[in-house]
């Protein structure tokens, strides 16, 4: 398979179509879910009727979850096929949850929230000057007190040794994928075809690689304080070769 590809900056803008977000249902297991929103729950410190956001939500996954805990959660994103996946199973199980059609960049928050979650690789759709942008939004869209969530695999220190081809299965399907690392960039580039219900598509997404080190100050010289990073959801701490960095940190006071 060859590495010779390209992937706009703007990828993330189309990528997240219906195929895609049964692809996702079909491949996180409920027990995935379940282990991220109690690692969410035990760190952002709160209680049933808490407000929390998330941002970009998706099809909801762990919207919905939150919300038959008792939250009261408000999910931004950008892709109508996600948020309509969202909206129907929220109506179907009496949720209040409310969803809003923004991009993650612009989104605004009716009033300050007790928490904000991150998930699934999103911090790293955006070069470090935009990643600060967005880092800054999250702060303002926060109570001071208020718990940010941010949850990544690309960082530096989890990606590299880089394997540059993976396959798996899922009911239903399977998912290939090549990539590719400019180093000039630190931008890691991927081409995976998606097999699903018989049809495939190519799909085409690259992400900003950082080090720990470099996100921690992004998150701090955004008015937070750092409070954690972890490993995995039952709080191992992050170090060379975890396979994913669970950030915790809180909104600062005066910034």
């Amino acid at each position: 398979m060859t590495t010779d590809f390209s992937v706009p900056s703007d990828w993330y803008l189309t990528f997240f179509t219906a195929p895609v977000m049964r692809f996702w249902e079909a491949a996180v297991p409920p027990a995935a879910t379940e282990a991220d929103v109690a690692f969410i729950l035990r760190h952002a410190g709160l209680h049933p009727a808490a407000t929390i956001l998330d941002v970009p939500c998706g099809a909801g996954r762990h919207s919905l979850a939150l919300a038959r805990a008792g939250f009261q959660v408000t999910g931004f994103d950008r892709s109508e096929p996600a948020l309509e996946r969202a909206v129907a199973i929220a109506k179907a199980e009496g949720l209040r949850t409310q969803f809003a059609c923004a991009d993650m960049l612009e989104f605004e928050a009716d009033r300050p929230a007790d928490a904000l979650i991150c998930m699934g690789n999103s911090i790293g759709y955006f070069e470090p000057a935009l990643t600060a942008k967005l880092l800054r939004r999250f702060a303002a869209a926060l109570r001071v007190g208020g718990r940010l969530i941010v949850d990544t695999s690309m960082c530096a220190e989890s990606l590299l040794p880089l394997t540059t081809e993976r396959s798996f299965s899922f009911p239903g399907g399977t998912y290939e994928q090549e990539m590719a690392y400019d180093a000039t960039q630190s931008v890691l580039k991927t081409r995976a075809h998606l097999t699903l219900e018989g049809e495939t598509h190519e799909l085409r997404y690259r992400h900003f690689v950082m080090t720990s080190g470099e996100f921690v100050r992004l998150v701090r010289g955004a008015g937070f304080e750092l409070r954690g990073l972890f490993g995995d959801t039952q709080d191992a701490p992050f170090a060379p070769a975890s396979p994913r960095m669970l950030l915790v940190a809180e909104r600062r006071a005066g910034d």
